[in-house]
């Protein structure tokens, strides 16, 4: 691999053991896979379940990260168990489940280093957007498809430790997504003629780009006949389930993305494989994420994975006003410290709050530690996104089963305990 004086500096430990094993890692990462040189990273977007000792080891000799890096949601022990009474020995999905102690500790360190306390699975949502063509190295895969296709940005699918590495050395290799010609479409999606894009609602489409994702695989995709002006939330809907159905993180949507103003120009005379979507294709993908018995009690109900925009907030506090949650429901709403401060301010949080829902900065879906109590077992959890039914049921081991549909049905179903169509 071609490197520059600076990252040879890197490499060769003149800034420290920490950069220097960075440098290593991502050398290494990079040639694995063809790269022939490092590039700049713009934003990094870090999990904070990265182990302590990691942190420590890889920031070594150094005391501030190289590029405007940010922290992923978060599962923060003291206060689940202040505010909840919750005390987990584990979480699902491998993840570690550190104590208070060790918790405090490894947040502090990411302070120290200038990681921005997020703390938010949609980084955008809190004034942290990328303009087309910008480097992303970033946890979570939603993030990933949704800055690479909303925004024009450049994220390739990367491990904690690489995205650790990029903050602490501002470089990443030159590969895969971040090459534009790696960008191009290799599956063309058709809507087909019995389907009408313009009345279906956020699960709706979330059922869409959970059947897309699964078809795709890893490949590009370009989406043909979705509305130009679509809006972001539902733009996000779509897209969000593509990487957990499959392995997808690019989705270009013809006449909304940056890079998709016309089809020619994302299929560079390339001739894709072409798949038509219709009623019965988003059917298909419902039977899968509603896996509950209809008629049956919900137990949990789950809104904001990825967490919710001010716009869904005002949405959600709309639905609320004047409501309770029943007594035997847990309405755990996914928002963003920031966010959740701007939903304060307009009002917002005190309807919600009022109503009984629970507001967390913790990932909902994966990582929503209720889904992990053992009075979970077999319980019914309702959710608007395909991405939190998809992980509930995994994560879960299959003992919860969901409800899966729009934001309206789901608060019905909060309040009134049980989940109607």
């Amino acid at each position: 691999m071609i490197l520059t004086e600076e990252e040879k500096k890197m490499i060769g430990g003149d800034y420290g053991p920490g950069v220097q094993k960075c440098m290593k890692l991502l050398e290494q990462w990079g040639e694995l896979f063809g790269a022939e040189r490092m590039i700049r990273v713009n934003h990094v977007h870090v999990s904070t379940s990265f182990p302590t000792k990691a942190v420590i080891e890889l920031s070594e000799g150094t005391n501030r990260v190289r590029t405007l890096s940010s922290l992923h949601a978060v599962y923060d022990p003291k206060y689940w168990r202040e505010k909840f009474g919750v005390i987990l020995k584990r979480l699902g999905g491998g993840y570690g489940t550190p104590d208070e102690g060790e918790f405090e500790k490894r947040m502090s360190l990411l302070r120290k280093l200038n990681f921005l306390p997020t703390f938010t699975c949609a980084p955008y949502c809190i004034g942290i957007f990328p303009k087309p063509g910008d480097v992303l190295c970033l946890t979570g895969s939603s993030g990933q498809v949704i800055s690479n296709s909303l925004f024009g940005a450049r994220a390739g699918r990367e491990s904690v430790a690489t995205c650790f590495a990029a903050a602490i050395t501002g470089r990443t290799p030159l590969m895969g997504l971040l090459k534009k010609e790696n960008r191009f479409a290799e599956v063309l999606v058709k809507i087909g003629t019995e389907l009408d894009p313009t009345i279906l609602n956020e699960a709706d489409y979330g059922a869409l780009g959970y059947y897309i994702g699964e078809v795709a695989g890893h490949k590009n995709v370009a989406i043909e006949g979705l509305p130009e002006d679509i809006s972001f939330e539902y733009g996000r809907s779509l897209l969000s389930p593509l990487p957990v159905s499959g392995a997808c993180v690019l989705c270009h949507i013809i006449g909304v993305s940056p890079e998709a103003h016309t089809l020619e120009e994302v299929l560079g005379k390339r001739k894709p494989d072409v798949i038509t979507v219709d009623k019965k294709e988003i059917s298909s993908s419902y039977e899968k994420l509603h896996n509950a018995t209809d008629g049956r009690e919900v137990d949990m109900v789950a809104i904001g994975c990825p967490h919710l925009t001010i716009s869904e907030i005002g949405e959600l506090a709309s639905l609320l006003h004047g409501k309770k949650v029943n007594q035997n429901v847990r309405l755990v709403i996914g928002i963003s410290r920031p966010s959740y401060v701007l939903a304060k301010d307009c009002g917002y949080a005190d309807i919600i709050e009022t109503a009984g829902a629970i507001v967390v900065n913790s990932c909902v879906g994966p990582l929503n530690p209720f889904v992990f109590l053992e009075e979970g077992a077999n319980a019914g959890a309702a959710t608007n996104s395909a991405r939190a039914a998809h992980y509930i049921q995994r994560m879960s081991a299959g003992k919860t089963k969901t409800f899966y549909g729009d934001l309206r049905k789901c608060i019905k179903a909060a309040i009134n305990g049980r989940w109607e169509e």
